[in-house]
């Protein structure tokens, strides 16, 4: 019987909806012309920006989790052809429908923008080939290090970075300026927390998951105080951006994803329609931004009701279209593919102790 990792249908339902919901708020807040008047919702929405780095996370904690520190032959340019080919199909539709190209240079200069300078969010998956390409040169490497201290230094090291990008005057020259554009968020240094963390977690998962609950209080408290720190930053002035790209998230986000391992830890059994949202989380992803910014208001005075109103219709819309196009065999290459994790399959290893 197949070992199934619960958490994962578990972070990958999460970050998919955190990512849409934050995409809603946006869009309400902009289209109400009320940006910086309703604190509550940016907060919540500021706490929401674990969602990038958790699928990233994913990504090399299921490859160090499944292969080690080999990958399988071919492994490289399958994902080349099923990550990469929905990224160019995918920023060629946001170029056009997002961006209202209306002539062909105009094109160019969008798809340019969206393929190679994080004009779109795509840029998670030049991310994740990133991460790629550390695992199948470094791994072996990286194995041989203490993961504790590893860890630690790489989420000061990210924070740094962040922090560098946000405080320091921008440099005038023209390539290391480019650090203080979007290529500076595009390149893994600053998610590399998030890469060793994902690596060592994966390498390590039997030992993480045997012990983990030894340090229950250890966890909850460090996610309070980073959720404090994240917090607290915002209210002072100290850093108004709403995104993941502050100085406070990648300890922000190693402690919520050690609390979805010490959650996991507890309760292993996955709902349906967890099940279900992580089958098509790639899917949605892709396919959100199309429609997230278009939906008109279903309220002119109800900005809570707007939210709900905006996630709801966006990731309906989003299941049904990637459900259509991956009918066709050409599908899975366009908006994404669906998994075909049976729910049959995960309750009865549930039932037989069989899921991680």
């Amino acid at each position: 019987m197949k070992t199934y990792t619960s958490v994962i249908f578990w972070m990958r339902t999460i970050a998919c909806l955190s990512i849409v919901l934050i995409h809603s708020i946006t869009t309400t807040f902009s289209k109400m012309d009320f940006v910086g008047h309703g604190t509550t919702i940016r907060v919540i929405q500021l706490l929401l920006m674990f969602s990038t780095p958790l699928f990233v996370f994913i990504s090399e904690f299921l490859l160090a989790k499944n292969y080690h520190v080999q990958t399988k032959p071919g492994f490289f340019k399958n994902k080349l052809i099923y990550l990469g080919i929905p990224y160019i199909f995918i920023n060629i539709g946001i170029s056009i429908f997002y961006f209202e190209s209306k002539t062909f240079e105009q094109f160019i200069q969008h798809f340019a923008d969206t393929m190679f300078h994080g004009g779109a969010v795509t840029y998670f998956i030049v991310i994740i080939f990133q991460f790629y390409i550390l695992h199948i040169f470094f791994a072996k490497y990286i194995i041989k290090w203490k993961p504790i201290p590893v860890i630690i230094g790489a989420v000061i090291f990210a924070t740094l970075y962040w922090a560098f990008r946000q405080f320091a005057p921008q440099s005038e020259n023209p390539i290391l300026g480019l650090f203080w554009e979007r290529e500076g968020w595009m390149l893994f240094l600053g998610w590399i927390s998030y890469f060793l963390l994902g690596f060592y977690s994966g390498i390590y998962y039997e030992t993480l998951m045997a012990n983990i609950k030894k340090y229950t209080w250890h966890i909850i408290i460090g996610a309070v105080v980073a959720t404090s720190i994240l917090i607290g930053n915002y209210l002072l002035g100290i850093s108004t951006w709403v995104e993941s790209k502050r100085f406070d998230i990648p300890f922000y986000v190693t402690m919520i994803i050690l609390l979805f391992f010490l959650f996991s830890s507890y309760i292993k059994y996955v709902p349906k329609f967890v099940l279900f949202i992580s089958n098509y989380s790639f899917c949605i992803y892709l396919i959100h931004y199309f429609f997230v910014h278009d939906l008109g208001l279903l309220r002119a005075d109800s900005s809570l009701r707007n939210i709900a109103f905006n996630f709801i219709i966006t990731v309906t819309v989003s299941i049904c279209l990637a459900y259509v196009l991956n009918l066709f065999k050409f599908g899975k290459f366009v908006v994404g593919g669906i998994g075909h994790i049976k729910y049959d399959k995960v309750y009865e290893s549930y039932r037989h102790g069989k899921m991680d």
